[in-house]
C-alpha cells in the first residue's frame, strides 16, 4: 500500500510528488481498527530517521503533531524517538524562512513495542519494522534498502560469503534478510545489469546479536551527495541456555 501525498501547491510541485511506502505487512489494517490502550502507552514504542533524499532540503518531521526533528538535512540520523503507538501520524514540512509548507503527511497504524525506521530518499518515505528476533550463535542480521533514486537495480555482494546480501534490488525496495557472522565486511553495490561498481564500502563492521538495516542513499558522480551505504541497527532479543527466546 502506497499512499500519494496531498498536493499543497503547484509551485512546489517537484517536491510535493512524494509517495510513502507503508511501516511493514503487520500495520495494513485500517487505522480505526488500531487504538491506542493504556498498556499499549506503557509500552515503549520507537523510531530512528534518516535524512537520505538529494533533493530535499531542509525538514522538520512531526509525530502524532510533536516535533521530533528540527532543521534536519540531508545525511543527518537521528537518535531513537519514542512516540505514542496506535495511529501514529507522520508530518514532514519544509524547514525554510516564513511558511514550513506540508511535503509528506499520513497516518499509520503503529503497534506498540517495535522499533521502526524511515527514511525520506526523495521519491518515496520508505519505513519499516527492525526484526528483533533471536539470532543464532551471536550473528547478526542484515536487509538492504535501495533507498538512491538515481540508481539502477542493484546486486549487493560481502567479500567472503557464499551469496549475495541482494539481487535485482530497485529502488523503493527491501531486500530478503539474511543471517551472516558477526565481522568486518567488504561490501560492494554494483549494478545489475552489465555489474559495474557502484559502491565500495570495506570495513563494514556488523556487531553479533544486532540486526542491520542498510539504506543505500545519494547520487552517481556528486561530490555533495556521493553514493555510499548508511547503516541502522538495533540489538536482537536474547536467548536462554535452552535457545529459547527470551523477553
Amino acid at each position: 500500500m502506497r499512499r500519494k501525498l496531498r498536493k499543497i501547491g503547484a509551485g512546489h510541485a517537484g517536491i510535493v510528488m512524494l509517495l510513502v511506502a507503508t511501516f511493514v505487512v503487520s500495520m495494513l489494517s485500517p487505522v480505526g481498527m488500531q487504538r491506542a490502550s493504556a498498556q499499549d502507552l506503557a509500552i515503549q514504542t520507537r523510531v530512528q530517521l534518516l535524512h537520505a533524499a538529494p533533493d530535499v532540503g531542509k525538514v522538520e518531521v512531526h509525530i502524532n503533531y510533536d516535533e521530533v526533528a528540527d532543521e534536519f538535512t540531508y545525511g543527518q540520523q537521528s537518535d531513537w524517538i519514542d512516540f505514542t503507538p496506535g495511529a501514529a501520524r507522520v508530518t514532514i514540512t519544509a524547514d525554510r524562512a516564513g511558511f514550513n509548507y506540508a511535503i509528506f503527511d499520513a497516518v499509520y497504524p503503529a503497534p506498540a513495542g517495535n522499533d521502526y525506521y524511515l527514511a525520506v530518499t526523495g521519491a518515496l518515505v520508505l519505513a519499516g519494522t527492525f526484526d528483533r528476533s533471536p539470532v543464532p550463535d551471536g550473528s547478526a542480521r542484515v536487509v538492504v534498502v535501495q533507498g538512491s533514486v538515481a540508481l539502477p537495480a542493484v546486486n549487493v555482494t560481502a567479500k567472503g560469503e557464499d551469496s549475495a546480501w541482494a539481487t535485482q534490488l530497485g529502488y523503493g525496495r527491501t531486500s530478503e534478510p539474511a543471517i551472516v557472522p558477526a565481522g568486518t565486511y567488504d561490501l560492494e553495490v554494483s549494478l545489475a545489469d552489465g555489474g559495474d561498481v557502484a559502491i565500495s564500502a570495506p570495513g563494514t563492521v556488523l556487531e553479533g546479536n544486532s540486526t542491520y538495516v542498510l539504506i543505500i542513499m545519494g547520487e552517481p558522480n556528486d561530490t555533495d551527495h556521493p553514493l555510499e551505504v548508511r547503516a541502522l541497527s538495533d540489538t536482537t532479543e536474547a536467548r536462554d541456555g535452552t535457545g529459547t527466546p527470551t523477553a
